[in-house]
């Protein structure tokens, strides 16, 4: 079959990015064509979002304002790299439009495609397809609540879009309970992408030529005073140098630009990893990191929470991020032959909803 993709591909962001090319893989290993599909992403709820998406020249001005000058040429240099690495990425994807693709099934997910945080995009809940069945896999709505679809007028589109759709899971146990809460169907419980592909990425990095610890936050976090001397005294201590891979931060020793196939490689020769996202911390797991996750509850409590759950990683949680607070978890050795078994477990789970879904759209059973 030919199967789209609906989800988040022009940002600039690596987990983003990441599940994209591992959801993409792993349908081509099923053997379907497989397209990412293109729309026009909704920013009504954050202009400032729809001002740095902007892959035009009337951004200018608000990256004048806003990095060159707000926060300096160096993470202004940093980012502009970075949108030409995850480009040439981009560029490697088949497209097609969402609403005239010619496909027999359209996979919306992973990641926050349920979200409502800059903007409601139809699409998204399944309208606008063109009658092609959508299969959600691994949706999340981040921190969009019931409460926040009232609130901005979203919740009929949103029940009613999923109440239609072919078939539904979630990735977390938000999202799950909300879709339970507006339709009345129990949503499966999936693994991301990047979890579920089995293969592996081995897009060549760049040495580094000493032990390092590995920082991945966005640039906008990991910045108060206390936190960066908690990790750069650890570092110290344990005779690392502080590398961010694929986000800027200043008071790092090494910053890296790269592409998120890079990306992932960076954190397969860390001698330990801290980190506040989700992406973060699967990358982490796939590759056996020595790991400490910071859950910040302003960004990504809901699916944080609920991956360190159901991987077994509690344990790996800083309840926040001071030098004793480092000591504490990254001392402790990771069991990760338990938390493999929970992650294979859940991807053959996961795989087997994804093929069941396909094969019931293919032969034309609801």
């Amino acid at each position: 079959m030919k199967v789209g993709i609906l989800t988040h591909y022009n940002v600039y962001n690596m987990g983003a990015q990441l599940q994209m090319i591992s959801l993409e893989a792993y349908l081509r290993g099923l053997g379907h064509e497989v397209v990412i599909l293109t729309y026009k992403k909704n920013f009504d709820f954050m202009q400032g979002e729809k001002e740095r998406n902007s892959a035009s020249w009337k951004a200018l001005p608000f990256y004048i304002k806003h990095y060159l000058i707000e926060k300096g040429p160096g993470l202004t240099l940093f980012n502009y790299r970075k949108v030409k690495a995850i480009d040439r990425s981009i560029a490697k994807h088949s497209f097609a439009p969402y609403d005239s693709s010619g496909c027999d099934a359209i996979v919306i997910g992973s990641d926050e495609v349920f979200s409502i945080d800059v903007g409601c995009n139809p699409m998204m809940y399944g309208h606008g397809l063109g009658g092609v069945p959508a299969v959600a896999y691994a949706p999340a709505f981040g921190r969009t609540t019931e409460d926040t679809l009232r609130e901005f007028g979203c919740f009929d589109l949103v029940k009613n879009g999923l109440v239609s759709m072919f078939s539904l899971s979630a990735r977390d146990a938000h999202t799950r309970e909300m879709i339970m809460s507006l339709t009345g169907r129990d949503a499966p419980l999936v693994c991301d992408p990047v979890l579920l592909y089995d293969g592996d990425h081995k897009a060549q990095t760049k040495r580094i030529g000493k032990p390092y610890l590995l920082v991945y936050a966005y640039d906008s976090n990991m910045t108060d005073g206390s936190e960066v001397a908690a990790i750069r005294a650890y570092a110290k201590k344990h005779g690392l140098i502080t590398v961010s891979a694929g986000t800027y931060h200043a008071w790092c020793d090494r910053n890296i630009t790269c592409g998120p196939e890079e990306w992932y490689g960076y954190f397969r020769g860390a001698a330990c990893v801290v980190t506040d996202t989700f992406h973060g911390s699967v990358v982490a797991m796939k590759n056996h990191c020595r790991v400490a996750v910071f859950v910040r509850k302003s960004i990504n409590a809901f699916k944080l929470e609920s991956l360190l759950e159901v991987t077994g990683l509690q344990g790996r949680r800083l309840s926040a991020i001071t030098e004793a607070e480092l000591e504490r978890v990254l001392s402790e050795p990771v069991d990760y032959a338990e938390t493999d078994g929970r992650i294979r477990a859940l991807a053959e789970e996961s795989g087997e909803y994804l093929k069941n879904a396909l094969e019931r759209v293919k032969n034309g059973q609801r």
